[in-house]
């Protein structure tokens, strides 16, 4: 079966953005948030949601950047994905599958909700749902360089566009707020919680904040403490069977531009009883 190409245009308008300028770090940087966020993603979808966090090239896509437009400042990114891919996926429907799967990871990763829409994205949300926690964090940092120009200008605008078809995705001084990390804190703290899911091959998972009285994703600062882990994994199955599963989080908090917690980072875990 042969390789399939699906392309994307990341376009600026707004302040010199309408010039066709841009300041040479804000496009530099711009352009390698945009690799970084495409390869990531790219290589997630090609991989059974594989999450990767160094700067590599993705395994089972190549991308490709066009020069340039005059007039204007946007750059059009055509991804190829190999025959393992196509075939995995289908030939048919990749370049729909790919969208959406797009759409949901990068809404996720500036805080935007976005419910898939094809079925095998779908089905990734309902049999992996901790995926999506995991890749929005790993797309935080380029993000941040994505909104780069956003943050010199507050009235430039960028726009995820798929070719003819439309936007799909608005970055904002909003959405740089959110991407933004204001601090992770040095000074750990005990919270109340429960943990309400866990990877046991990753040190993700989400838990329920008594201080916040909501769900919030954590990673494990340790996640080869086996007795931490088995505290997680307690709470966890206390909570499912009826319990409370309360259990003192010994935490540092990751907080962003507006003062909302994002994460946590869970160095402790000790039974209340």
């Amino acid at each position: 079966m042969s390789e399939k190409e699906v392309s994307l245009i990341l376009r600026l308008e707004g302040g010199i953005a309408d010039e066709g300028l841009l300041d040479i770090y804000d496009a530099a940087n711009t352009i390698y948030g945009l690799a970084r966020a495409v390869n990531l993603v790219a290589h997630s979808f090609s991989n059974n949601e594989e999450v990767r966090k160094k700067n590599q090239s993705a395994h089972g896509a190549k991308a490709f950047i066009h020069s340039s437009k005059k007039g204007c400042f946007e750059e059009q990114v055509d991804i190829i994905f190999d025959h393992k891919t196509v075939q995995k996926i289908g030939h048919s429907v990749l370049a729909n599958t790919f969208w959406d799967y797009l759409n949901w990871t990068w809404h996720a990763s500036v805080g935007l909700s976005y419910e898939p829409k094809t079925p095998q994205v779908i089905k990734v949300a309902e049999e992996n749902d901790l995926f999506i926690y995991e890749i929005a964090d790993a797309l935080e940092s380029p993000m941040q360089l994505v909104h780069r120009a956003i943050s010199h200008d507050n009235s430039i605008k960028a726009f995820l566009c798929r070719p003819r078809v439309g936007d799909s995705l608005e970055f904002a001084s909003s959405t740089l707020d959110y991407v933004s990390i204001r601090e992770e804190q040095t000074q750990t703290e005990y919270i109340l919680g429960n943990i309400t899911r866990v990877n046991v091959l990753s040190q993700f998972g989400r838990l329920f904040s008594d201080e916040e009285g909501r769900v919030i994703s954590f990673e494990l600062a340790n996640p080869d403490d086996k007795r931490v882990r088995g505290l997680a994994l307690k709470s966890m199955q206390h909570h499912n069977e009826g319990e409370t599963g309360k259990m003192s989080l010994k935490v540092t908090k990751i907080v962003s531009a507006q003062g909302v917690v994002k994460r946590y980072v869970v160095h402790d875990i000790l039974e209340t009883n």
